[in-house]
């Protein structure tokens, strides 16, 4: 089963590339990165995903079918007549995964949508979350997942507003990866630091105050506080009606939902403390919904990342990772948006493909705007990707000219891996910034954060410009901020 995205026509990709050519970069008002759940979604609006149609036992399979293929056609069809496909995120459109996400549903007693802390609001369906609450009467835990991405106040900040917004919410901060620390200064001299993979034992933060408050939930009916043994693990191919697991009376189902790259395989190996599910970072890599038991009467459901439809732009999306980078057309607007929100052209020290053309008192583009502390020059995201191709010797084949497209790619993959980091912040949170910054929960967030570092990992610090192939590198994702909060891993000028 494959996940299915709209493809884009060549006239779109090419218009496309002549804005990463033309267009200068400009950086964003930094409230610009303040956003909300009304600003991806629309509650109530076609929008909404697609539920399954009423059925029984008694019905045939066929039957169950021609109601969901009808239903579907319905539900696109009103889509696009709405908004059409330039104004619409990309969003699944294969009907057998939002099958899996039915019956994962149907069958779970618990659903844990899983988010990841960098861009929440982007993963958070207002209409999912009606419908598990209000339609279902089931209860939904957000997981803010990546916790270590962010600063400490951030995740606080995101934690408050999403219990505000949705009261019938449980919210809980999860990571499986080595934490690096969070610093509040800028520098010229930015370093990665390198990561070893930690063999098939997880180092999760998250598992102990989920389990406590399913506990909660159950009022003591359930125990997952101690180390429990996997127990069986099967891997059911629907989309038969899985009537034995709807009937399973004696056995609690935890659901693992959400988009694709957010992390869904990671925490559920975190939560048996031990890899059991395989992990990817290519978006969609779950293909079927898994379930493993946790203890004999307690199973972890997990279902295939889909995306639900929005209107986010697709560059973010391309960012974010929901879509699969190896399928990107055209990846140079997106590292355009990228650029106005980090800045990218001191982050990865590049020099302006045109600067030693260039004489003194030369312009380009008719017009000379300072990006950098070291250029006066106009920067595109064409010439970002140039230049980035540049520094990491990234030629094609048989003329040897710059691999733009590579240079592109590989930059997708760092900002989807959180090695160059954008995030964003919720609705007044920069009037308010002091006042998260000395909230008593950030100090508790900051132990949480901690707990995932690795003693082992912490020492060799590798250049992010270094020569070495980032994009083959099996280590976990290590870390940056954007700019309006730190840049991590800071080496002291000499």
């Amino acid at each position: 089963m494959e996940n299915m995205i709209l493809i884009e026509s060549q006239e779109e990709i090419d218009k496309r590339k002549h804005i990463a050519k033309t267009r200068i970069i400009v950086p964003v008002e930094e409230n610009m990165l303040e956003v909300s759940v009304d600003d991806i979604y629309q509650p109530g609006s076609v929008l909404d995903f697609p539920k399954r149609p009423p059925w029984t036992y008694k019905m045939s399979k066929a039957e169950v079918h021609r109601k969901e293929e009808e239903m579907f056609t319905e539900y696109l069809e009103n889509i696009y007549t709405k908004y059409g496909d330039k104004s619409l995120s990309y969003f699944e459109h294969n009907l057998e995964t939002w099958r899996q996400l039915w019956r994962v549903l149907e069958l779970s007693d618990i659903i844990l949508l899983i988010t990841d802390i960098r861009h929440p609001v982007l993963h958070f369906s207002p209409a999912l979350y009606d419908y598990v609450v209000n339609d279902l009467k089931k209860t939904l835990v957000l997981i803010l997942n990546k916790v270590d991405l962010v600063p400490p106040q951030v995740a606080v900040a995101w934690r408050h507003y999403f219990l505000h917004q949705f009261p019938h919410l449980h919210v809980v901060c999860f990571t499986c990866y080595p934490n690096s620390d969070v610093s509040t200064e800028v520098s010229q001299k930015v370093k990665l630091k390198s990561r070893r993979r930690r063999g098939k034992r997880l180092s999760a933060v998250g598992p102990k105050e989920l389990f406590e408050v399913i506990e909660r939930i159950y009022k003591g009916k359930i125990n997952l506080s101690h180390e429990t043994e996997l127990q069986s693990s099967k891997e059911f191919l629907l989309p038969e009606i899985d009537k034995e697991l709807v009937e399973s009376d004696n056995v609690y189902t935890i659901g693992l939902v959400g988009h694709p790259n957010v992390g869904k395989s990671s925490i559920l190996n975190g939560l048996i403390g031990k890899k059991s599910v395989s992990t990817s970072k290519t978006p969609g890599h779950t293909k079927h919904l898994q379930t493993i038991f946790l203890t004999p009467t307690v199973r972890l459901c997990d279902c295939p990342g889909l995306v639900f439809p929005s209107l986010i732009e697709k560059q973010l999306q391309i960012l974010s990772g929901i879509y699969p980078i190896a399928q990107v057309k055209e990846p140079y607007t997106s590292i355009g948006y990228l650029a106005e929100r980090v800045p990218l052209v001191e982050l990865l020290q590049l020099s302006h493909p045109e600067e030693e053309k260039m004489e003194e008192g030369d312009t380009v583009g008719g017009a000379i705007a300072t990006v950098s502390s070291e250029s006066s020059l106009n920067w595109t995201a064409w010439n970002i990707c140039d230049a980035w191709a540049e520094k990491k010797q990234y030629f094609t084949a048989r003329a040897a000219r710059l691999d733009t497209y590579r240079a592109a790619n590989h930059l997708l993959r760092l900002a989807s891996d959180g090695r160059v980091c954008m995030f964003f912040m919720p609705p007044g949170y920069l009037a308010e910034k002091e006042g998260w910054e000395k909230n008593p929960e950030v100090e508790r967030m900051i132990l949480l954060q901690k707990q995932g570092m690795s003693t082992s990992d912490s020492g060799t610090l590798l250049s992010l410009t270094s020569e070495s192939s980032d994009e083959e590198s099996n280590s976990p994702p290590t870390v940056h901020s954007n700019k309006f909060t730190a840049l991590l891993d800071i080496e002291e000028s000499d």
